[in-house]
């Protein structure tokens, strides 16, 4: 018999799906004639693993999933899982309790991803896996959450079989199933495993992970339950306290925020009207524009046509669009040399760019993204050109970091401003996932909503903001370099010393100094000037718009005195050697120590450790996010930890910076400090504490329950 399970979508197993397929089973087992089972997903997935809805709440009386791969493994008659779409998590571990395994060869991929979601496989995963794949490449399935595809799962021998081209898959899980009756049944938690190897192996790797406190607990975890594997019944006792271990993590917790957060962001606000509008539906024929062959604009390129977009590359300048060009062509041959791509597709992708001086070769673009220097006046008259050139109903979106989209757009007709919004990507725009979808007053929800789906067509991370100075991300991320300045003016902490408390005591990616090499320290100095804050290099009088806040020219002198860019020119805040790790490795600088050392007071300040330089520069960050909120241009929070966690380094085990004011520094602690640093440190509007802060402080709630519980009454999204 074939029993079909599942809401005919992912499939996830939860309570009502568990208690149906155990039902089933239990019904056919009584039925002599029924002599073996073929479970199959609904629709075109196997199943997408558990609930998730389901943890950490308390049980039912519906089977949990441990007892259905237990009853399902030791079913009297032989059952065969047909596995078309996803084996995840859940999925795989039911899977694995089947006596076979049989697949599409096309359509399937297996994992156990459960250490990304920060818990660990709790339905026999951890014994299992390896009783069928070998320790070592489930230690890597488990530990990396590693995806693989049918041919793969054959070869490891995850799977039993591959459906012929000209069966289905569930004509190919019958044949088995009927030969299945032929022989003896056969268990995998009968078979034995090498004691000696698994702790060798478990030995070796537990050395290349991150501590358990500094986002290694889940591994950690993992490699235990992997560990007592050897012992079927003690390693599922193991693997079981150690999924409620897990469960109850704040790292654990962190993650899973990390996760809701994401398809929270990515649902879209509006229902689409046109859905077979030609950015959805019909990239192959459909041409987009981009205006601006530099880093940026070539990255976009690259994502746009690598979504299969015809991409007309704009830039006036021949030099510039033949750097880009290049660029492009010798990214797509690395791509073919590392075997992600083949020849064929390659040359498909270097056909569809079409690089051009001339803004009307623009003219068929059904979208367009301006991608140019940071500078209102060259954007708006690229609009103004784009609107007479470009169909009425193309989409013109502007790549800005940090100007007004409103401003930009009223270089546009009336009719045309609704089309306009931000497409705001992060450097470099082939490899970063976030997305910022900025909403100008004029912008329409069809066209955001055309947005939200195409960006995660193009496989990015989209989240829509409001329109402000710098939107979310690069307006917190500014008191946060900020800051981080003015610990070096104050002799209080070093480049290094900054740097190592962010990367490597907190768990970004990279430090403040090291982002600014890596992206051009220049960006930001562009970014100052153009708000009118920067010392002109030239009559040495003050920007208009400083007045009496707090600034340090230390980072602009460092671009205007000293030339020092960043990686790209070989020196910025440190000095980079092209013989020392490919020109990417920082090396402390001397003339920069020198240099910042005549900014220092005459009275010399204690050096802080590095708890203090944390809070100093972490603390603005996250007020400013309160702030953002207060005023309608994020959503919810949690959209502010996606920036982050996509968009800035972020640890994904922190949750986000929203989720760790809440969770890890407490409220509380947070507008006592903000406090402090407002009476130490006079002009800087980013230490004065938020209002929604002290509002949520007067509450006794995070900022996560205020929006849960009082959002729909007193709060207004601008967006």
């Amino acid at each position: 018999r074939v029993f079909e399970f599942g809401d005919g979508k992912l499939n996830p197993l939860g309570g009502p799906t568990r208690k149906a397929i155990h039902s089933q089973l239990e019904e056919w087992r009584a039925i002599d004639s029924i002599t073996s089972v073929v479970l199959v997903g609904k629709g075109r997935q196997f199943s997408a693993g558990a609930d998730m809805t389901e943890f950490g709440k308390p049980n039912s009386n519906v089977i949990g999933m441990v007892e259905l791969t237990q009853y399902v493994e030791s079913y009297p008659k032989p059952i065969v899982a047909a596995i078309d779409g996803v084996a995840l998590g859940g999925g795989l571990e039911l899977a694995l309790s089947c006596h076979y395994r049989v697949a599409d060869p096309k359509t399937a991929k297996f994992a156990l991803p459960e250490v990304k979601v920060g818990v660990i496989p709790g339905a026999g995963g951890t014994q299992r896996l390896p009783r069928v794949i070998g320790i070592e490449r489930a230690i890597t399935m488990i530990l990396n959450g590693v995806q693989i595809t049918g041919a793969t799962a054959l070869d490891w021998k995850l799977v039993d079989g591959l459906k012929h081209p000209k069966q289905s898959l569930v004509e190919c899980a019958t044949s088995w199933a009927s030969w299945s009756e032929l022989m003896p049944l056969s268990r995998i938690s009968d078979v034995s495993l090498d004691i000696q190897q698994v702790e060798d192996l478990c030995n070796k790797v537990e050395k290349t992970l991150p501590a358990p406190e500094f986002g290694g607990f889940g591994a950690h975890a993992a490699l235990k339950a992997i560990r007592a594997s050897p012992n079927f019944s003690k390693g599922m006792e193991t693997e079981s306290s150690m999924f409620v271990h897990t469960l109850g993590h704040p790292q654990g917790k962190a993650l899973r925020h990390a996760f809701f957060a994401v398809r929270t962001a990515q649902k879209v606000g509006k229902p689409i009207q046109n859905k077979k509008h030609s950015l959805l539906t019909n990239h192959s024929s459909s041409t987009v524009g981009v205006v601006g062959a530099g880093l940026m604009g070539s990255g976009i390129a690259m994502v746009l046509l690598q979504a299969g977009f015809i991409v007309q590359l704009v830039d006036i300048d021949a030099k510039a669009l033949q750097k880009g060009v290049t660029f492009l062509k010798g990214t797509v041959t690395s791509y073919v040399r590392r075997g992600k791509w083949s020849r064929l597709k390659a040359e498909s992708i270097i056909q569809s760019l079409k690089p051009t001086t001339k803004l009307v070769d623009l003219k068929d673009c059904v979208l367009v993204v301006e991608a140019v220097l940071e500078n209102l006046s060259i954007k708006r008259k690229i609009f103004e050109t784009l609107n007479e050139i470009t169909p009425p109903d193309a989409f013109l979106l502007s790549n800005t970091s940090s100007l007004s989209i409103d401003v930009i757009a009223s270089a546009l007709s009336h009719k045309r401003r609704p089309l306009c919004a931000g497409w705001h990507f992060f450097s470099p725009a082939h490899k970063m996932k976030l997305v910022e979808i900025i909403v100008g007053k004029d912008s329409s929800g069809e066209v955001i909503s055309i947005l939200q789906n195409l960006t995660k067509q193009i496989g990015k991370i989209g989240v829509v903001v409001g329109n402000c100075n710098g939107f979310v991300g690069n307006r917190m991320f500014a008191n946060y370099t900020g800051e981080a300045c003015f610990l070096l003016a104050e002799g209080v902490g070093s480049v290094q010393m900054v740097d190592r408390a962010l990367s490597k005591a907190h768990g970004m990616a990279l430090g403040p100094f090291e982002v600014g090499d890596l992206a051009g320290n220049e960006i930001g100095y562009y970014i100052r000037k153009e708000k009118g804050l920067t010392r002109d290099v030239n009559t040495n009088q003050i920007g208009p718009n400083r007045g009496n806040q707090r600034y340090t020219e230390l980072g602009d002198d460092l671009v205007t005195k000293l030339g020092r860019h960043g990686q790209k020119t070989g020196k910025g805040w440190y000095d980079y050697d092209p013989k020392i790790g490919k020109g990417r490795k920082c090396l402390p600088s001397q003339e920069v120590t020198e240099f910042i050392a005549q900014y220092h007071p005459k009275v010399k300040k204690a050096q802080l450790n590095q708890q203090e330089i944390l809070e100093r520069v972490l603390f603005p960050l996250v007020n400013e996010g309160f702030k953002i909120l207060e005023e309608g241009h994020a959503q919810r929070p949690s959209d502010i930890d996606v920036v982050y966690l996509y968009g800035y380094g972020w640890p994904a085990w922190r949750g986000g910076p929203m989720f760790w004011a809440d969770h890890e520094v407490g409220l509380p602690y947070l507008l006592e400090q903000l406090k402090r640093y407002e009476e130490e440190f006079p002009g800087s509007d980013y230490f004065q504490p938020s209002e929604l802060l002290k509002t949520c402080v007067r509450l006794n709630l995070t900022v996560e329950e205020y929006y849960k519980k009082l959002m729909n009454k007193q709060i207004k999204s601008r967006i």
